[in-house]
């Protein structure tokens, strides 16, 4: 048990020790990773000015609010739909379809529309998109188990008093998993604000996220530690979304 339990903080070590290190770059005053040259603010003044970064967090926060609420939304109802054992296989299948369902095939499907049928879906609509297709099972698996946490004794005394299967949705399931929903649409958004993949292949040359950005500074090696500020303030909305969700989930537990 104790060596289990020593693999595990290594691992945990592993996993989070590159994040600490972008995060102590950004302080740095020098220009070389491997420099320490004393502790400045220097390149988050310097992220503050950089109009670009600011326009793809900007592209980024508006995707990923419209894909956590559009995949929360949807995916409560699916949950609610699928909550009996007879759809249980179609309810695990969709726990594999972010998996199946590469960026590159859906980026030839966008090519395809726009070769043949005119349509033109690369750019917002396309990460919008792109983004919906991975993140909407996501919530419904997410939300699943919050489903099946209603009693059925609310929903039967509802139907009793004459609510229609969609007024029983939106005024007695919904009021009671508005927690659960918060907690998903915050791990949802998380999940888009940081994606790249996926963006990469539906997005257009005009229209950039941070992620891209990020990559597209990295990739080309150039040595502006700005962009260890700019990794530094991406993380703010994943870890808060995070901490939230884990706090809500013990309303459950």
């Amino acid at each position: 048990m104790k060596a289990l339990r020593v693999y595990t903080w290594l691992l945990i070590t592993a996993l989070y020790m590159p994040i600490a290190v972008i995060i102590v770059l950004s302080f740095n005053d020098s220009r070389l990773p491997y420099v320490w040259g004393g502790l400045t603010f220097k390149w988050y003044e310097a992220l503050f000015r950089w109009g670009q970064a600011w326009q793809a967090i900007i592209n980024s926060v508006l995707i990923a609010l419209a894909v956590a609420f559009v995949s929360c939304f949807f995916g409560i109802f699916m949950a609610y739909a699928l909550r009996d054992n007879r759809y249980l296989a179609v309810s695990q299948g969709a726990m594999v379809m972010p998996e199946v369902s590469e960026a590159l095939a859906f980026a030839a499907a966008l090519w395809l529309l726009k070769s043949y049928a005119h349509i033109d879906l690369f750019g917002p609509l396309g990460v919008f998109l792109a983004h919906l297709a991975y993140t909407l099972p996501m919530a419904h698996v997410l939300l699943t188990p919050y489903v099946a946490y209603v009693g059925k004794s609310a929903v039967e005394a509802a139907r009793i008093l004459g609510a229609s299967e969609m007024r029983t949705m939106l005024s007695v399931i919904m009021p009671i998993l508005l927690p659960a929903f918060i907690a998903t649409f915050l791990i949802v958004f998380a999940n888009s604000f940081d994606t790249y993949i996926k963006t990469a292949f539906s997005t257009s040359p005009d229209f950039t996220t941070a992620p891209l950005l990020l990559w597209t500074y990295a990739a080309r090696g150039r040595g502006d530690p700005t962009i260890y500020a700019l990794a530094t303030f991406m993380l703010i909305p994943s870890l808060a979304a995070a901490a939230i969700y884990f706090r809500a989930v013990k309303r459950y537990s």
